[in-house]
């Protein structure tokens, strides 16, 4: 496998500096299920250092976004970039080993449940809670081209302005040009994230054992959506 064996996740500790527990329980996962992987928990001053080392013509930009997590969308594709492996997201849960999932791919991308396209111009929608290349692919520099233009468009103010400049629909929309000059490949959802946020949240609140069970059967992980990052929006309304 050319995809370097190291797990990537970022809690920049700075907002809020200790990781809630069910976010801890669930980074577990992955180590317990990947223990010949290397792990790693990026922090806010490695976030930083990297931007300033390896990507600087990007520094300003990285400073200047509105959202905080427009740097953290940001920062996993410099990332990826800089030393390849695989990022997810910690509201993630690894079910099995992830190297057979992995097996001849040079960058790619987790499929998000068709439910959440809500976008008409967009065929499926494709995430990034998980994601994964070798290190040095130049896909990323591509993905960095293309928030650097998004931020001088004019964006909505609600939540959309997140993924429409740093997030899943921006990468949607720009990935016919990565799958053919990077060969960029989607992983299908129900690999990577095969319940919708509906039903995440009846399983979170014991209404939809049955489903979840069903639905994890031949996961390798899923995403729990819990989506604080939306909170931020909520609380400027």
């Amino acid at each position: 496998m050319s995809i370097p064996k190291i797990i990537h996740q970022v809690w920049e500790g700075r907002t809020e500096p200790s990781m809630p527990a069910r976010l801890q329980i669930l980074a577990r996962t992955w180590k317990e299920k990947n223990p010949d992987w290397e792990y790693h928990l990026w922090n806010g001053e490695e976030m930083d250092k990297l931007v300033e080392t390896h990507f600087p013509e990007y520094l300003s930009l990285y400073k200047s976004f509105p959202y905080n997590v427009q740097r953290w969308d940001t920062i996993r594709y410099m990332i990826l970039h800089v030393y390849g492996g695989v990022y997810t997201d910690l509201d993630s849960e690894c079910y099995q080993p992830i190297d057979s999932l992995l097996e001849n791919q040079t960058m790619c991308f987790g499929e998000e449940p068709q439910a959440h396209n809500y976008y008409l111009d967009i065929n499926r929608l494709i995430g990034n809670a998980f994601m994964a290349s070798e290190a040095g692919c130049k896909g990323w520099l591509k993905v960095l081209e293309a928030i650097n233009e998004a931020m001088k468009q004019e964006q909505p103010n609600d939540s959309r302005v997140v993924v429409s400049t740093t997030g899943p629909v921006l990468i949607s929309r720009i990935f016919s040009e990565l799958e053919k000059n990077y060969s960029a490949t989607v992983l299908p959802s129900e690999y990577i994230a095969p319940l919708t946020t509906f039903e995440m949240r009846r399983y979170i609140y014991a209404k939809g054992q049955e489903v979840f069970e069903q639905k994890i059967k031949d996961a390798y992980c899923a995403h729990y959506f819990f989506g604080t990052w939306l909170l931020q929006f909520s609380k400027e309304e």
